[in-house]
């Protein structure tokens, strides 16, 4: 997280890692505005289950993506 001085913005750098589902990199490129959409999801989180480090609470690894496809 970097604040430059004399802005209001926070900056963040996303990076996917190799091997991550398709349907993730075409969710991505789907969005007109990636920071609106990352910034509604965490939003969405906080309202659900508050703020918390997710880490410890998501499987490292996840596989609930395998069974669907382009067209569910």
């Amino acid at each position: 997280m970097n604040n430059e001085s004399g802005k209001d913005k926070m900056q963040f750098s996303v990076r996917l890692k190799k091997g991550v589902h398709p349907l993730v990199i075409e969710f991505a490129n789907k969005q007109t505005n990636f920071t609106d959409t990352v910034l509604y999801l965490i939003e969405k989180e906080i309202a659900e289950n508050g703020v918390r480090n997710l880490q410890e609470h998501i499987p490292a690894v996840r596989n609930f993506l395998d069974n669907r496809t382009k067209d569910n």
